[in-house]
């Protein structure tokens, strides 16, 4: 008879492995041991590192406050992406710019002033949809991408506005989505001793070998000092390495480079930028590949995302240093070599991979600590007993290549609807074959039939698409035939109303700095 699970070991430390401790000790207590095995060699690299509104929730979860855990940290917020070049300028400008901002709702709603948008036109009808009508008709009365248009955020991005009040204070608080930008080795030292501290055992070790029964399934594993650690259930947090998933269980990696062309990158640590606390991740297109930038409290993270096919590790590092322009310290890059792609089964037996031993798109848009969360919360949910209910881990692993897929797709798009054609990289960049799934939904989304699927994770739903869609000039062909039928009037008391948000928020928030350093100081 089939018993609860009672033991759970994780190798592998790192954001993914303290996060699923703490996670897994969360959701079930003192019921299930937990062991973490860390390596003391593997070094610990702080990068800065961008997420997305999820893991606000995921932090609640865990019982973290803002208050507590940011300032020890290094964290700040995150209100959206800015795109740098990734198009040709438009006419009589030096660059082109878009912003991803973190839309808070689907269909927008401008608190504090009127009815909800749908209250008037039926869920389902969007704003942008009117803002679209407007844009194929010409109309040079609306903004120029949906991001700008569908809300205030943008502006506030631009003055580095933090994007809620400080506490105590009479300011206007828009209520809006955001994240956070943090350094990784400090959040995982901060989610070490919350786990621990909640009962957690660690362990630093090495791995030395791992006993699999003949049916494969993983008995226990040997460390270096000799102690032999066994369990039900084994969590593979070793990140590309996939040490227990691929190396012992030999379970095949399903590559993604010939969609997603960039394998590789460089990070450094730098200088903050002048003119204020970002409260955005910057990614910025380059002849080989693009930049990412992510403010911290005290430092800037950056790294250059590049293809090995047409440029090498010693020019990448050559292409960051100059873009920071003697922002970068004086240390030596962290040449990182990314596996692009999935495994064919993320939860095989009594192993689950968990993060990027799991699978990996690449950084573009901050997805890695949101496909832990959701690996997290798909293992509670199909959590085993010591039957291993097949049915479980088939249902498992189909959801976590529907997700890779779609945040795939996502991925791809920014780089499919490129109209770059000045160096080889991007050149190939949009000759590159597209996933089938990919060429099907810009079909759709061309008429304007943005519908996410309900049965999969949707991390970016059609507010996203909206921004990435209108900042990269996508060739809509027509607005939803409803709206021709519907008040323009109403549309454009929105487009006022949130016009009137600019002003409001852009006057009334403190800037991100002024809440940073408060936050600092305990509020």
């Amino acid at each position: 008879m089939a018993r609860p699970i009672e033991k759970i070991v994780i190798v592998g430390g790192g954001t993914a492995g303290w996060l699923s401790a703490a996670y897994l000790n969360r959701a079930f207590g003192g019921k299930v041991g937990i062991t973490l095995i860390e390596s003391p060699r593997i070094p610990r690299i702080g990068v800065g590192e961008a997420t997305v509104p999820t893991l606000r929730t995921t932090f609640a979860f865990l019982g973290m406050d803002e208050a507590d855990w940011m300032p020890k940290t290094n964290a700040v917020f995150k209100s959206a992406v800015r795109f740098n070049d990734w198009r040709k300028p438009h006419e009589g400008k030096d660059g082109h710019t878009y912003y991803h901002p973190f839309f808070d709702v689907p269909e927008p709603a401008v608190r504090n002033y009127e009815k909800p948008f749908h209250k008037r036109f039926g869920r389902g009808v969007s704003l942008a949809h009117f803002w679209l009508k407007q844009r194929l008709a010409g109309d040079t009365r609306v903004r120029e991408t949906f991001g700008d248009a569908g809300m205030a955020l943008q502006r506030l991005c631009e003055l580095n506005k933090a994007p809620k009040p400080l506490p105590g204070t009479d300011a206007p608080d828009p209520g809006y989505r955001y994240a956070y930008h943090f350094d990784a080795a400090l959040v995982a030292k901060y989610l070490r001793e919350l786990a621990t501290g909640r009962g957690v055992k660690h362990v630093s070790a090495d791995v030395k070998s791992v006993t699999v029964d003949p049916r494969g399934t993983i008995e226990k594993v040997v460390t270096d000092t000799g102690g032999e650690i066994e369990a039900d259930l084994f969590l593979d947090c070793t990140g590309f390495r996939g040490l227990l998933i691929n190396q012992t269980l030999n379970e095949p990696f399903v590559s993604a480079n010939d969609v997603l062309l960039c394998d590789s990158a460089v990070a450094l640590p730098a200088q903050h930028k002048e003119g204020g606390l970002r409260p955005y991740t910057s990614a910025t297109a380059k002849p080989d590949g693009w930049i990412w930038e992510i403010p911290l409290a005290d430092r800037d993270g950056t790294g250059f995302v590049y293809s090995s096919a047409f440029t090498t590790p010693e020019k990448a590092e050559r292409r960051l240093r100059d873009h920071l322009g003697g922002r970068d310290h004086d240390i030596d890059g962290n040449h990182i070599k990314m596996r692009v792609g999935h495994n064919q089964r993320s939860w095989v037996n009594n192993c689950v991979a968990v993060g990027l031993s799991s699978c990996f798109v690449e950084p573009l848009e901050s997805t890695t600590i949101a496909l832990i969360e959701y690996q997290l919360a798909l293992l509670v949910l199909h959590f085993p007993d010591s039957g291993f209910d097949e049915r479980r881990r088939a249902r498992y692993n189909e959801l976590m290549v529907g997700a890779f897929e779609d945040m795939r797709d996502f991925i791809v798009m920014h780089y499919t609807l490129t109209d770059r054609n000045d160096t080889e990289f991007w050149n190939a960049v949009r000759e590159a074959p597209i996933p089938a799934s990919l060429e099907e939904k810009l079909s759709e989304y061309a008429d304007s039939v943005i519908i996410p699927d309900g049965s999969q994770l949707r991390l970016f739903e059609t507010r996203s698409l909206w921004a990435i869609l209108s900042g990269m000039d996508f060739e809509f062909k027509k607005a939803p035939p409803s709206v021709d039928l519907m008040n323009d009037a109403a549309a454009w008391e929105m487009f006022k109303q949130i016009d009137k948000e600019r002003e409001i928020y852009s006057a009334g928030l403190p800037s991100h700095r002024e809440y940073i350093d408060a936050l600092h100081r305990g509020l």
